[in-house]
């Protein structure tokens, strides 16, 4: 079985050309998208509301929509709405935008025409199991080349905290069993210490913190890995009981795994 580690490792992209007759939502308020996109729009518009601003997108319009972004997308058929996206992730160890803050942004179009016939391209070669499978890769790095040359990015800077070593380990050890007395030593704090003072600067316990972390990737996966199952993603994300997995989802996204799924897609 994949563990939690080895599907963030992964990379891909992918290109998907989507087409509505009706106007419909995308809800990634709660949850974070999974993955970056870059959405070329060819008919009708979308609106797209951040916690600090919003977006309205018409024919002719490039967005990129980075990873982790959290978003509320409503898309307009007027009579069709339809857009072409190439979404994709870079692998942990050769990802450019480690540390980084991306905010969702408006990207040059003036070459509209000539980026899409890349982003075509992709579409068509991205299965190939032959030497046409290197046409796809050569469109995707050339959009990634032209497109990300000059976004807007920051550096985040995390407080320094006592706590910052035991919140570090549970953003990248969410799938595992914590104790609160090893994160307490990495801390160089007592136990009773240790956790008074997470609870102080975090607004929740370690063990929450691990929970909320674990299901905002479990579901990404439910987006990224449609062929597998919602079992199968709660073992792999560190939930020994489906069940239990379920209700924690339900609490913290006020959906089922099997409604997130549905009603969402990677737009």
């Amino acid at each position: 079985m994949l563990n939690s580690q080895n599907i963030d490792e992964s990379s891909f992209y992918s290109s998907v050309k989507y087409t509505s007759t009706k106007d419909y939502r995308s809800d990634y308020s709660t949850v974070p998208r999974p993955c970056h996109n870059f959405v070329f729009m060819l008919e009708g518009e979308g609106s797209i509301l951040t916690e600090d601003s919003s977006f309205q997108i018409k024919k002719g319009d490039i967005l990129y929509i980075p990873q982790n972004s959290t978003y509320i997308a409503n898309w307009s058929a007027t009579p069709n709405c339809v857009f072409h996206s190439v979404h994709f992730k870079f692998s942990l160890s050769k990802d450019p935008f480690i540390g980084k803050k991306i905010p969702i942004q408006f990207l040059p179009c003036n070459q509209f025409e000539k980026l899409y016939e890349s982003v075509q391209t992709i579409q068509q070669y991205q299965h190939s199991k032959t030497a046409d499978a290197f046409l796809a890769s050569s469109a995707f790095y050339y959009l990634c080349g032209v497109l990300l040359l000059n976004i807007k990015i920051k550096d985040i800077i995390m407080p320094e905290s006592s706590i910052t070593p035991a919140v570090i380990y549970l953003q990248h050890n969410y799938a595992k069993n914590c104790k609160i007395d090893y994160l307490a030593s990495l801390c160089y704090l007592s136990q009773s210490r240790f956790f008074y003072l997470f609870k102080k600067q975090i607004g929740c316990s370690p063990i929450t913190y691990k929970n909320k972390i674990a299901i905002q990737k479990a579901a990404q996966a439910l987006l990224l890995y449609k062929d597998k199952s919602i079992e199968t993603i709660a073992f792999e994300y560190g939930f020994e009981s489906p069940i239990y997995f379920r209700r924690l989802f339900k609490r913290l996204t006020e959906k089922t795994p099997s409604q997130y799924r549905k009603e969402n897609h990677l737009i």
